[in-house]
């Protein structure tokens, strides 16, 4: 499926308050940010961070950001040399990302939880707005247009000219019957006029369409499709290229577990990066197809794990990939790849990451952070060789606030090696510690040695923190993510307690004083944890976990189908060929309530449309009917990612409190 596609959401006022103030100019004032209290409290590591999307204009004049102030996150857009130009509030939404679409306007991306009626379910629907600096006037997008077409955010939002006007150009989906499932919509390629809002179709696109890539003139150069075929249960992938009125297709795959992604162009314009799958490696790896003639060359790179980075008009600057568990840069774009070695030795042994550039490459800006800083983001002139400091991501915390975060390595019971990441808190020795394990969500997904908020809000407490990048997790090979197939509540959980054991075997924590917290699939082992195992866990803490698998992966079925991309993806994790498979009660926490031994906290917000809320009530219910010491906090307008700060901090404040009561860290 496209990696850019989001839901859609219904026509409405896109509420942007627009101000300006000395509180913005002092914020990001170019100049090192004042020191932080000497101690900080929880409420520091819970704060959205006072930074992020930190963009630079195609000029270099001026900084696009979003700022948290108060709780409440803004869009500030200030020149390099002088005052603010402009600032806005947007409303009751959630803002996403800015960017700069020309030098005269940025655009606001920002998201609400809804449905629109007989269309969707509930989902976390995003719109974008722009935002022109010079005169302070806004504009949803698309703002003027069919009824039919829906204006959200479904994927590339790319800058470009049409004449000399300043446009975006994005997919956009167009409905032609009253319900999506019936397939008769369509995603069409526009371009948005940034003053106006009008969109004007470029490319008409079908119900198999799902990313396009356009240069920033406009042409149209390919576009991928995705098939769901129900009566083999697979999927057919096809990319192809625009050729005069018609398509060519270049490329295809019907295997559904192993589709294809678009990236974007190369740095010499001469073709399209693809990320393919490589059987004899066993990994994604990149790969050419000639624009000329549509010929797929070979893969390009190491066979290692990578990723790209991909610049606004859809270019591959550079392939990432791990080592020592830093993201690295592998550019091709010749110039970037002469600067980069000086900025990235600059800081040795931290995580730098490129987050904006000007066209010519003369100004970036760098996100940096590591083991022991909570983060900053820093300006530099490729022409001076100067660095600045823009500011920081959590001001209130100090070099001192950080607690020591280094990579271990333990053997599960099965010999696997585990890699997981340990924190333990400052002015304490490393030993017979009480220990709280944080496995993440995902599980596709990994945690690594850089700043982790949550972690460190725990370590700051006096505990050790253990976060296991257990089997299933992506911080190595493809072959040991799909280990954890068919391994919830299984070995992806005893891989957790394996790391406890090894730690205590070690001396590190006290084996009686651990308690286990997480997230989405970490809240769902948090609560496998205490049902599924004995005398491990003192107390759970588990933040949208899910808690029934048969009933989730049934209601999963009744909305999308039973031959769903979703569903044969749940099917392969859960390691189960239907939702009547007795294994998925074996493994639901909510039908082992009454095995449960230790205290647990569910927390859950109510606009939660990943893990629904009712997850956490069944949860609740069951742990009621069964006589078991449980607490339920509802966090109020919340989603499934904490995007609220004030929610987000009651999130932590009562977890921690919670853990505090049941496992007591001194």
């Amino acid at each position: 499926m496209n990696p850019y596609s989001y839901p859609l959401i219904y026509r409405g006022l896109f509420m942007l308050k627009l101000f300006a103030g000395a509180a913005m100019a002092a914020l990001i004032g170019l100049s090192a940010p004042s020191a932080a209290m000497a101690s900080a409290p929880l409420e520091a590591y819970g704060s959205l961070p006072s930074l992020e999307s930190v963009v630079i204009s195609p000029d270099g004049s001026a900084l696009a950001l979003i700022a948290t102030i108060d709780d409440e996150r803004r869009i500030i857009v200030k020149s390099l040399n002088g005052p603010v130009l402009a600032s806005a509030v947007v409303g009751h939404r959630k803002v996403r990302n800015v960017q700069w679409a020309g030098v005269d306007h940025v655009v606001i991306e920002a998201s609400i939880t809804t449905s629109i009626k007989d269309t969707t379910y509930v989902g976390e629907h995003w719109q974008a707005v722009a935002l022109n600096v010079r005169t302070g006037s806004y504009i949803q997008l698309p703002n003027d247009a069919l009824d039919t077409l829906l204006n959200i955010v479904q994927g590339r939002l790319q800058p470009g000219v049409s004449g000399k006007k300043a446009v975006v150009y994005t997919p956009l989906y167009v409905t032609v019957a009253a319900n999506m499932q019936s397939k008769s919509g369509h995603l069409d390629l526009y371009k948005i006029d940034l003053d106006t809002g009008t969109a004007t179709r470029v490319q008409m696109g079908d119900n198999q369409t799902g990313d396009y890539l356009v240069k920033s003139d406009g042409a149209v150069l390919a576009k991928a499709s995705y098939e769901n075929n129900e009566r083999t249960n697979d999927a057919t992938w096809t990319l192809s290229l625009r050729r005069g009125s018609s398509w060519q297709d270049v490329a295809k795959t019907t295997d559904a577990r192993n589709t294809p992604s678009l990236w974007g162009i190369s740095p010499d314009g001469q073709s399209v990066i693809l990320d393919t799958w490589d059987k004899q490696n066993a990994l994604w790896r990149p790969t050419p197809v000639t624009l000329a003639d549509g010929k797929v060359g070979d893969y390009i790179g190491p066979p290692r794990k990578q990723g790209a980075l991909i610049d606004e008009d859809g270019v591959v600057l550079a392939f990432t990939y791990r080592s020592a568990g830093l993201a690295e840069y592998d550019f091709v774009e010749p110039r970037l790849k002469a600067l980069w070695p000086a900025y990235r030795n600059a800081f040795k042994g931290q995580q730098v990451s490129l987050v904006s550039w000007t066209p010519d490459f003369s100004k970036l800006v760098l996100s940096v952070t590591s083991s022991n800083s909570a983060g900053s983001y820093y300006l530099a002139d490729t022409r001076t060789k100067r660095v600045d400091p823009i500011g920081l991501a959590y001001p209130k915390i100090t070099a001192a606030d950080v607690a020591n975060v280094r990579m271990i390595e333990y053997p599960a019971a099965d010999g696997l090696p585990i890699q997981a990441i340990l924190t333990t808190p400052k002015g304490r020795p490393e030993a017979n510690l009480p220990l709280v394990v944080l496995p993440h969500g995902g599980p596709q997904s990994q945690d690594d040695v850089t700043f982790d908020w949550l972690a460190q809000g725990v370590a700051s407490r006096g505990y050790a923190v253990l976060q296991p990048n257990y089997r299933g997790s992506t911080n190595t090979d493809h072959a040991f993510m799909e280990a954890g197939n068919g391994e919830w509540g299984g070995k992806m959980q005893t891989d957790l307690s394996d790391g406890v054991a090894f730690l205590a075997k070690a001396g590190v924590v006290d084996p009686k004083r651990v308690c286990i917290f997480g997230a989405s699939y970490g809240g769902y082992a948090a609560l496998a944890g205490a049902a599924l195992q004995k005398g491990v866990y003192r107390c759970a803490v588990s933040v949208a976990g899910p808690s029934d698998l048969a009933g989730r992966l049934h209601d999963e079925i009744l909305k999308y189908g039973e031959k769903n991309e979703l569903i044969r993806y749940r099917k392969r994790v859960y390691g189960v060929q239907s939702a009547s498979d007795p294994k998925l009660k074996a493994i639901s926490p909510a039908l082992h309530a009454n095995e449960v031994e230790a205290p647990v906290l569910l927390i859950h917000g109510k606009d939660d449309t990943v893990v629904p809320f009712s997850e956490s009530q069944k949860m609740a219910s069951a742990l009621k009917s069964a006589g078991k010491p449980y607490e339920f906090v509802t966090l109020n307008g919340e989603d499934h990612w904490l995007s609220n700060g004030a929610t987000r901090k009651q999130m932590l404040t009562a977890a921690v409190a919670f853990i505090e009561k049941h496992n007591p860290p001194n």
